[in-house]
């Protein structure tokens, strides 16, 4: 199936679909999902967030925050040591997200999302830099990582990381995207995404498509015409 191809309503209709029979199916059916435990939720600044809505009447949160970003050493999808700190420091506009090649629920669309939307950001400003971080770095070695790139039609500046879990998990409890909860299974739709290298990131939970992606990342860089 070629994710390119579908439109999103019917995208995340049948995401939705195939997650309700994950979550309800034997537990036996989670096993790999239940391999790795996630760190109880650390807390969300809901005071600085507001609704936005899609034009299929889903609503998603948007809100400013400052992250910093932790010096841990993490693997490309080339295998390619990579300091995640200095990678932040790129001083043009940043789109970044949390996935796992094995995720059956929320991944597909936003991975789908970022495949999707590349041409559209480019068109607005061709000097951005993807980031998708796996939740799920024991299982997503740099080869699976390559493999999922082709399959959503990565360019080069998208970036796919993977590493240790200790180091992983020291940039989900920085960018606030850890839950309550056990299972890597139920982590949030969350996307980042910063101007440059100064500036907040605007935090968006839900699931967007790529016209609602490419509308946030346009007035984020160009305040004046939106």
């Amino acid at each position: 199936m070629n994710v390119h191809h579908i439109s999103f309503p019917r995208l995340c209709a049948a995401v939705i679909a195939t997650g309700a029979l994950i979550l309800f199916s034997e537990p036996g059916a989670l096993a790999h999902g239940d391999k790795h435990r996630m760190p109880d939720h650390l807390g969300m600044d809901d005071g600085n967030t507001e609704l936005a809505m899609r034009p299929d009447g889903f609503h998603y949160k948007r809100g400013h925050h400052a992250y910093a970003a932790p010096a841990v050493p993490l693997r490309d999808r080339q295998g390619r040591k990579v300091d995640f700190a200095e990678l932040m420091e790129f001083d043009g506009p940043v789109l970044l997200n949390f996935i796992f090649t094995s995720c059956a629920t929320i991944c597909p669309v936003q991975s789908a999302t970022f495949g999707q939307v590349q041409p559209d950001l480019a068109a607005v400003d061709d000097r951005y830099l993807m980031v998708s971080v796996s939740i799920d770095p024991e299982y997503d070695t740099p080869r699976r990582l390559r493999d999922y790139a082709e399959l959503h039609d990565a360019r080069d500046n998208w970036v796919m990381l993977t590493g240790q879990f200790d180091d992983i998990f020291a940039v989900v409890r920085a960018f606030d995207a850890v839950y309550k909860g056990e299972n890597k299974m139920y982590h949030r739709p969350l996307t980042f995404l910063r101007a440059n290298a100064g500036a907040k990131w605007l935090r968006l939970e839900g699931l967007l498509g790529a016209e609602e992606l490419a509308e946030e990342y346009a007035k984020l860089l160009r305040p004046e015409v939106n």
